[in-house]
């Protein structure tokens, strides 16, 4: 079932509130002042029992021209405005301004409403009705349909109602499944209870016990209760007004315009991209940097418009404009938003927010002008592409919150970006498929650049190139790129060490000849071999240069390091390997002491064999005896 929201519009004292109270058997007017002035001042909710047996929301907002900040906070989540228009007065310029605001929003339906048609001859009625339809041509409400009433003899109201139950049955629901998000527009106390905030809830659902997130003061709290329509319930979907009553939050920590959400889904912001429309009726050229009273949700900040396309904007145009924002508010792609002159205090304009958490553009950048453009037109396959190349690669969980879409719906544009071959799926990590190319391109390149500059290894150790790619780059995310490397068999991998398929390590004639004059030494030695620094001094080697050629050795199978700084050559290896033997077959066990004396070398040597040997797992040491394991 979908949830419904009904607002009202229209001038101060035409009888939106009477109306309300006919309708629903509510008196929507709280405030006491509101009581002896007889004008709504602040926004009045009701219960709707609608003729199908639905229940809808009712927003009452304010009329006066003084009021129109709470009227704002209240517009923005209704699914079905109710302009009310007083037979007696006819439109008036409350009208025109709540209008404007609705087409500026881009409220889809509507129902006008003559009222206090008892007070006026039939014939005047039907005058105002035709001036009501003159001034609404070219508004969405230019079709909408129309019904006469009155609340003191009842005349249109049973009508009316059936209107309403038509046109809101086939509303389409709001996304339950999405990120939790609740503007708040209304909080108090109950003694006994602590602070209770209100709400129309835009998308997602809540219910008691959950954690959520108060924004932007960055809480988190759980809810203790749930309510729609002051009845306690188990959870509240999108498009119902919704009270919850949250623990250990106290009402000075929040206040309307903050907005409750699902913990880690949306960030506060102090920028938005967006497009500006300034209403022909405005009456100032707007310039670079001029303050607006900028309305979003159910909050209200200061912002200055930084114009990006334009020098200037004219009544009846629209421009690229970024808000700089003097507090910050929570906002989302393709929210609606109101702009008011700073001083005095008129609705000039409003648009729609492109990036609700862009960078800090400069004026006149083609680039920046173009890709608002871009995401602009774009649908949310395009959004989430662009939030991809932001910020690569990015876990489904880590890209929800910058895109402030439900999981299930994210996967689903993924995959499908995915199989157009626009995205790449690094085991769970997006990338754009440039991005990812440009990663596979490079690593190709470090590796050949380190076989030419380490020609005597066998390749790259993976956590060496992996340094060279960027620390920012998660494992898993490596891992599938080599994984796709090796695929296509632009790689080889040997454990840890990656390298060209057809990559074979070749000495230079001067390395070769070191290499020779190295072999030679060391077995030269025999069971008793010179150090590598030994060696390398007496050959005239580098310490680089010696390292790398005993590496290739050891790798040839020519040496065997048996320790640090410790290499035999393989005919000495071999040897040492046939004495142990042979005191394993004599004595069954073999002492430190029984090896150097059968090779006649040091205990130095004949300690740092044995230690490899048991690493190796060729022997087995218990106290001072080593046992055989593979001989």
């Amino acid at each position: 079932m979908s949830h419904i929201i009904i607002g009202t519009a229209g001038h101060v004292d035409h009888g939106k509130t009477m109306l309300i109270k006919a309708l629903t058997g509510r008196d929507t007017d709280r405030l006491r002042e509101e009581k002896e002035r007889g004008i709504s001042i602040d926004l009045g909710f009701a219960p709707f029992d609608l003729p199908g047996g639905r229940r809808a929301g009712v927003v009452d907002v304010p009329g006066h021209e003084r009021f129109i900040n709470n009227m704002l906070a209240g517009i923005g989540g209704i699914d079905l405005v109710l302009l009310v228009v007083d037979v007696t007065e006819g439109i008036m310029p409350q009208t025109r301004e709540h209008l404007a605001i609705l087409e500026l929003l881009q409220i889809k339906r509507g129902i006008l409403v003559l009222t206090k048609v008892d007070l006026a001859e039939e014939e005047w009625v039907d005058l105002v009705e035709e001036e009501v339809r003159q001034e609404l041509e070219g508004t969405f409400l230019e079709a909408a349909p129309l019904q006469r009433v009155s609340v003191v003899t009842g005349e249109g109201l049973e009508e009316l109602k059936g209107l309403i139950d038509e046109l809101t049955a086939v509303i389409p629901p709001r996304d339950a499944e999405a990120p939790l998000r609740m503007p708040v527009d209304r909080v108090f106390s109950i003694s006994g209870f602590g602070t209770i905030l209100t709400g129309t809830l835009l998308a997602g659902t809540v219910r008691g016990g959950d954690e959520v997130e108060i924004l932007p003061a960055g809480e988190r709290v759980r809810v203790r209760q749930v309510q729609v329509h002051d009845r306690k319930v188990d959870q509240a979907r999108a498009g119902q007004r919704v009270a919850l009553n949250l623990a250990h939050l106290g009402k000075e920590e929040v206040g309307r315009g903050s907005v409750v959400a699902t913990p880690g889904y949306f960030k506060a912001t102090t920028m938005v991209d967006a497009r500006l429309y300034l209403l022909p009726a405005a009456k100032h050229t707007v310039k670079n940097l001029t303050p607006f009273h900028f309305y979003l949700g159910t909050g209200r900040v200061v912002a200055r418009a930084v114009l990006l396309d334009t020098k200037e904007l004219k009544p009846g145009e629209t421009a690229l404009v970024q808000f700089r924002l003097e507090k910050p508010l929570v906002a989302h792609r393709q929210d609606r938003f109101i702009l008011r002159s700073y001083s005095p205090v008129t609705t000039v304009g409003g648009g729609i927010v492109i990036d609700h958490l862009p960078s800090r553009h400069k004026r006149f950048r083609p680039q920046v002008i173009e890709g608002l453009k871009y995401l602009e037109e774009g649908d949310p396959a395009e959004y989430v592409f662009q939030q991809l190349h932001k910020k690569s690669p990015q876990t489904l969980k880590e890209l929800a919150p910058a895109v402030r879409l439900a999981p299930s719906r994210l996967e689903e544009l993924l995959e499908g970006l995915t199989g157009q071959g626009r995205v790449v799926n690094l085991e769970g990590y997006y990338a754009p498929h440039g991005e990812a190319r440009a990663w596979l391109d490079k690593a190709l390149a470090s590796v050949d650049s380190f076989h030419r500059e380490k020609n005597l290894s066998p390749g790259i150790s993976r956590a060496y190139l992996k340094g060279l790619l960027g620390r920012d780059l998660p494992p898993r995310a490596y891992d599938a790129l080599v994984a796709r490397l090796e695929g296509e068999g632009s790689l080889k991998a040997r454990g840890d060490i990656l390298a060209r398929p057809d990559f074979q390590p070749k000495p230079t004639p001067r390395q070769e000849k070191a290499l020779t004059g190295l072999k030679e030494a060391v077995a030269g030695g025999g069971f008793s071999p010179p150090s590598l620094r030994e060696a390398g001094e007496r050959l005239g080697l580098s310490p680089g240069d010696l390292e790398a050629l005993a590496a290739h050795l050891v790798e040839a199978g020519a040496l065997v390091k048996v320790a640090e700084d410790i290499y035999f050559s393989r005919e000495s290896y071999e040897g040492a390997l046939k004495a142990l033997k042979g005191i394993f077959e004599a004595e069954g066990k073999a002492t430190l002491a029984a090896l150097r004396d059968s090779l006649k070398t040091s205990r130095k040597y004949a300690q740092a064999l044995l230690e490899y040997l048991d690493q190796q797992k060729i022997t087995r040491r218990e106290g001072d005896y080593r046992y055989p394991r593979k001989f």
